[in-house]
């Protein structure tokens, strides 16, 4: 096959939705397990979770497109983010989606079309200094997400809820990017949810933990680990068989499944050093062009020497699309592949249509792959982004 290409492995995506799924039944049993929607919105990857029962969480219109167009119902939709258009809002209240308010412009929309039993949550902004700063990193002007209690945004937005939902099926949101995943930060997430649930004495329908999640990855946390401590701390206020527990992981659930196979394209040795330039790019795989390794693996043989260091670049011609730096390895040659390991998160929908265009992406399914994406080519490009000179023209010449 011709590379660059993704390749998803079933099996291993199967056990990770599986273990989710039967941490939640075990532990807290009503409880829901949706996917977020934004970390790989592969359509195949939809209609896959879909099918499974697992609810796609999405924040913005599109994607609220995107998973009515993959099959799913609105209310197996959970709808996060402080961008919601009014028209999508409006749909996903009368359609009964979980909405999760985050923003002054979702109470407006809520005065406009709440008057309805609907599931309504609202998102709560946390306070860094919660945290250890090895899991959050950072205190400066705290998170961007969310209703602050501390200056009285989360009760004006409660009384905004009771007010234009009487009937509202109450639930909190709350969730922050942590860089160690760890399950103290879960715990700590818990430990305010129940703080607030005391201090405002609510009755809540849901509670919804968010994502940041790991998954599939051996020696991390798992699934039992973040569901317990979740439920050590709730169950002292809630009633875990009456409120559901939702959580919504995106990259423990993808990210761990997929592969970037990629070939070498050309080798040359500079004043400086040995570039090794392939067919795939950091825009494929590291979104935040922060990471300095990766698992992966090379079909360089052991008859090929070592090279003291050789530096693997990608195909754009960005200078800085230097994926990794390989100290002491077999020589890579024109036409050896290397294959990067647990890159399904951020990856193949975020690299955008830059220099080359979207690679294929292939199912690894009984021993057998399946395309679930052809190549992006110049022609369909093409098509879209002359569209809107073809709609102009018509305009012109009917004027």
């Amino acid at each position: 096959m011709k590379t660059p290409f993704f390749l998803i492995d079933e099996n291993k995506l199967k056990k990770n939705i599986d273990d989710f799924e039967n941490a939640l039944k075990e532990i807290w049993p009503n409880s829901q397990l949706a996917y977020s929607v934004k970390t790989n919105s592969l359509p195949w990857l939809l209609e896959y979770l879909k099918d499974k029962n697992v609810f796609a969480e999405v924040v913005s219109d599109e994607e609220l497109d995107l998973a009515k167009l993959c099959g799913y119902s609105m209310n197996s939709i959970i709808f996060n983010g402080p961008i919601k258009g009014e028209e999508h809002f409006k749909k996903a209240i009368e359609g009964e989606a979980i909405l999760n308010l985050d923003s002054k412009n979702d109470l407006e929309f809520l005065k406009k079309y709440g008057n309805k039993e609907r599931s309504i949550g609202i998102r709560v902004n946390i306070s860094p200094e919660m945290f250890s700063k090895e899991d959050i990193g950072y205190e400066e002007d705290g998170f961007r997400f969310g209703f602050a209690d501390e200056n009285g945004s989360l009760q004006k937005a409660l009384e905004t809820v009771y007010e234009y939902c009487p009937k509202v099926k109450l639930g909190l949101h709350l969730h922050c990017n942590s860089i160690t995943r760890s399950v103290a930060v879960y715990k700590t997430i818990a430990e305010y949810a129940a703080y607030l649930i005391e201090k405002y004495e609510l009755n809540l329908e849901f509670i919804d933990i968010g994502g940041g999640f790991f998954g599939g990855v051996e020696g991390k946390p798992t699934p039992v680990d973040y569901i317990k401590a979740i439920k050590k701390e709730l169950e002292k206020v809630v009633n875990i068989n009456k409120t559901k527990l939702i959580v919504e992981p995106g990259s423990a659930i993808i990210g761990s499944v997929v592969e970037l196979h990629t070939s070498v394209i050309d080798v040359k040795d500079t004043k400086h050093a040995r570039v090794v330039t392939t067919d795939g790019s950091r825009i494929h795989i590291d979104p935040l062009w922060k990471k300095e390794r990766y698992l992966y693996s090379t079909t360089a043989t052991k008859e090929q020497r070592n090279i003291p260091k050789q530096i693997i670049c990608g195909y754009t011609c960005m200078d800085h699309d230097r994926i990794m730096i390989l100290e002491n390895e077999q020589e890579l040659r024109q036409g050896d592949e290397i294959v990067y390991y647990r890159v399904g998160a951020y990856s193949m929908t975020f690299g955008g249509m830059f220099i080359r265009y979207l690679p294929e992406v292939y199912i690894k399914r009984n021993g057998k792959l399946e395309k679930v994406r052809e190549r992006i080519s110049t022609n369909q490009y093409f098509k879209i982004q002359s569209f809107m000179n073809k709609e102009n023209n018509i305009m012109k010449k009917k004027a």
